[in-house]
């Protein structure tokens, strides 16, 4: 055709089959049965790689993007089954689990880890172009895959929504007019039971349908010592259906897709307990024993107590030594309750492309996605727990986006241009349940609508036949309604206890007189806001030859502001009191991709400045007497780092494979109102380093036969991550986690393969995330990744 067909549906659904896994795009074309053929047995080096970060297919080495491409293949390979198996593995990319289930993205240190009303992703998160704007439930989507895409640094100009850091595609395989499909099972410690599949199904002429599974069963690591239960369980369950029309120059494609989790919620190992935290001297005032007396560190990192006994709110208990003004009154919730997490979501897509000439295509995605989360997280996990926190969200999004793009000019010219509108609801209500903070208990319901309009452009340019300009912009128009509802304020007030005149007050007055003595009014709050930005991009590129590229450019980022939702006071007004700026982002990059000894060596270089202003951080400080979550446009900052990657070989059997990346970040200014902050305090949790290696071989057995054992390593370097006041006072340790596979394909691309596997091998202790003794609570604990595993698994592809 006279020029690049621009149909997004098949452009960004173009299966990039048996690409290598290594950060930088590296990735490979060529499926496992095409490398074994007769032809790829003379042939030195790789296939050309293709990528699709700029919304159109292109060869890596001509694609001026810093950006990771993974196949299902490689997601195979590395035993890469949720985004948390990514850590290391793609570089700069840092993901943190979410007590409200799924992942959060931290792209080259910009991310952000807290789930209320009023939190946006600062790295976009993209499934089959749908923009997912909350996160719970993003690991759900992780079946039946045909490319991942981990893009670094702003994208404003190409992709409808937040993107300020960076973006994550992933891309589902797309229905064929083939009969086809493939199942998997995977059997593993811990009881894993692990099965997967999809059937491709042509329905008529031009009429296609693809129907998917996977379903996901794991006990916990963490065992209870006080009951039989365990934590960090995993019940999984997905289903989509898809169908797709093709006839003439339209396409159409329709998704719908159901996902389902139920565990038993965030699973922490406490670490320390620290008497003279306001919350365990709470507790000790009612109680003969102290709190770290009864329950001190049992010192294993994967034993907890369990045994969960207590109720919301704590004036209704009775404890050895007082009895709370509202017990026996018939109003305790949350019973013994043990830590869980509900998840659900839905979503229907709909993507329209036809093509208006051979050149320019018109693009339309629709699409709605409704999901929630129910979870209940204690901080000890202990009878008498001293924190803990039922949590209940909804979301739901309507998404619309139009793109008219393809070339002009005899090619020379490349745009894409668009229109995009978003539309949020999300409701979040947090009721604390059994805790030694609130004792007549806290509810915090919040809502939020979210508008956004946004228009954005790209047009690449080639000046000569090597020299090619990129221009690009989006201005985004964003709108949010909140409300909030807040109680947990005690009155002045006093009543008689046991015949003596009694004082209300914190923690013991309101412990002793109840909610009917000593409960106040609610606050409630409503307020609107805008906010607009401009996100500009331009580029230059250059093929020095063949196998030798380069290229620099400078982009914009633009993140919307918002209001602080969980008040501590009733607004005079009824508006809330306390606002945010929008964050912006300034990113400058520049590139080298080589293809090196007859195309048997790749190597991509990248380094970044980035210049970061208007942080908007998240910190808890007191509202009355409770440790809440806000918002602060807190300070500027600035970031550099290099991202390197590999991809050798040697042999046709034989492939090497790694990256590097580093990350530098310091604060510039502070904004006085940032108290909890200085110029000395990490800018994020994001590691300084991380770094991945792999080695695979191919032994072929017989005509068609291969059997190709592989190992990996991961590695992640410290990391801040706890504080208390201005200063952190803990880290994450540094760790490297060693992997392997041994598969065995008979012959041919189709047919069975059978394998094992072992991940965390030397079964390390992961540290994902800590809290220090933060915010008062006197427990310091942290997330612990999944210990050793190691397993089989059998799959057929027909």
């Amino acid at each position: 055709m006279a020029g690049i067909r621009l149909s997004l549906i098949h452009l960004l659904s173009a299966s990039v089959l048996g690409l290598f896994p290594v950060a930088g795009a590296v990735a490979q074309t060529a499926t496992a049965g095409t490398a074994d053929s007769g032809d790829a047995a003379d042939t030195a080096g790789q296939d050309d790689i293709i990528v699709t970060a700029r919304r159109r297919a292109e060869n890596l080495l001509t694609t001026p993007v810093s950006a990771t491409v993974l196949s299902s293949a490689d997601l195979t390979q590395q035993n890469v089954r949720t985004f948390q198996d990514l850590r290391g593995a793609v570089s700069n990319l840092e993901l943190t689990p979410l007590l409200s289930g799924g992942t959060s993205f931290t792209i080259r240190g910009i991310g952000q880890t807290f789930n209320q009303v009023n939190s946006d992703t600062k790295a976009g998160f993209y499934v089959d172009e749908m923009y997912v704007s909350r996160l719970e439930g993003n690991d759900l989507y992780f079946y039946d895959i045909a490319s991942l895409q981990v893009l670094k640094g702003p994208q404003g100009n190409l992709f409808g929504k937040n993107t300020t850091a960076g973006a994550v595609l992933l891309t589902t395989q797309r229905p064929t007019d083939r009969f086809e499909g493939y199942a998997q099972l995977r059997l593993g410690s811990y009881h894993r039971v692990d099965s997967e599949g999809a059937i491709n199904l042509p329905l008529a002429d031009g009429i296609s349908s693809r129907l998917s599974f996977r379903t996901q069963d794991a006990d916990g690591p963490i065992r209870h010592l006080l009951d039989d239960g365990r934590s960090g369980n995993v019940r999984n369950r997905s289903g989509r259906l898809q169908l797709r029309a093709e006839k003439g120059p339209l396409t159409v494609d329709l998704l719908g897709e159901y996902n389902w989790s139920r565990t038993d919620g965030g699973a922490t190992i406490p670490v320390g307990c620290l008497s003279t935290a306001a919350y365990i001297k709470n507790y000790d005032a009612l109680h003969s024993v102290p709190y770290c007396t009864a329950y001190p560190v049992l010192g294993k990192d994967d034993l907890v107590y369990g045994g969960a006994t207590l109720t919301a709110p704590t004036s209704a208990l009775v404890t050895d030594i007082a009895s709370g003004g509202d017990a026996g009154k018939g109003i305790a919730r949350y019973v013994g309750r043990g830590p869980f997490n509900h998840t659900d979501a839905t979503t229907l897509n709909g993507r329209i492309n036809y093509q208006l000439t051979d050149a320019i295509a018109l693009h339309s995605v629709t699409t709605y996605r409704r999901s929630q989360a129910t979870f209940y997280t204690p901080v000890n996990n202990s009878p008498n727990d001293i924190y803990a926190e039922y949590d209940h969200t909804r979301s739901t999004q309507v998404t619309q986006e139009l793109t008219l793009g393809g070339t002009a000019f005899d090619e020379r010219l490349t745009f894409l241009a668009g229109l995009y509108y978003f539309n949020q609801k999300t409701t979040f209500l947090q009721d604390t349940g059994p805790d030694w903070i609130d004792p007549l208990g806290y509810i915090y319901d919040a809502s939020l609508k979210y508008e956004s309009y946004a228009a954005f452009a790209q047009a690449s340019f080639k000046v000569t036949d090597r020299l090619e300009l990129t221009l690009g912009g989006r201005y985004t128009h964003d709108r949010k309604i909140g409300a909030s509802y807040v109680f947990f304020a005690g009155k002045a007030g006093s009543f008689l206890h046991n015949g003596v005149l009694t004082q209300c007050g914190y923690f013991t007055g309101d412990f002793l007189g109840g909610l009917a003595n000593c409960a106040g009014d609610p606050f409630t709050a409503r307020d609107t806001h805008s906010w607009q930005g401009f996100d500009p991009k331009i580029q230059l590129s250059y093929r020095w030859t063949d196998t030798l590229f380069t290229y620099a450019s400078a982009a914009h980022g633009y993140n919307a502001g918002g209001f602080n939702q969980q008040i501590g006071s009733q607004p005079a007004n009824g508006r809330f009191p306390s606002f945010y700026d929008p964050e912006k982002l300034w990113s400058y990059e520049a590139g080298i991709k080589a293809e090196l000894f007859d195309r048997r060596a790749i190597i991509n270089l990248s380094g970044f400045y980035q210049k970061y202003t208007d942080i908007q951080s998240g910190v808890n400080v007191l509202i009355g007497t409770i440790s809440t979550r806000q918002v602060q446009s807190a300070a500027s900052a600035h970031e550099a780092g290099f991202e390197g990657e590999f991809v050798l070989r040697p042999t046709r059997d034989l492939t090497l494979r790694g990256n590097l990346a580093y990350l530098s970040q310091a604060y510039d200014s502070i904004r006085p109102n940032a108290v909890t902050l200085t110029l000395d305090t990490p800018v994020s949790s994001a590691p300084k380093y991380t770094y991945s290696a792999a080695l695979s071989y191919d032994l072929h057995v017989g005509a068609t036969g291969r059997l190709t054992p592989s190992l990996d390593v991961r590695g992640v370097g410290s990391k801040p991550a706890c504080q208390a006041g201005a200063d952190y006072v803990c880290k994450l340790p540094a760790y490297a986690l060693l992997g392997f596979r041994l598969d065995f394909v008979p012959g041919g691309a189709k047919g069975w393969r059978i394998g094992v596997y072992g991940t965390n091998v030397l079964d390390k202790t992961v540290q994902l995330a800590r809290t220090g003794y933060f915010g008062d609570f006197g427990i310091d604990r942290f997330t612990p990744g999944r210990p050793r595993e190691l397993g089989v698994e059998a799959a057929v592809k027909f």
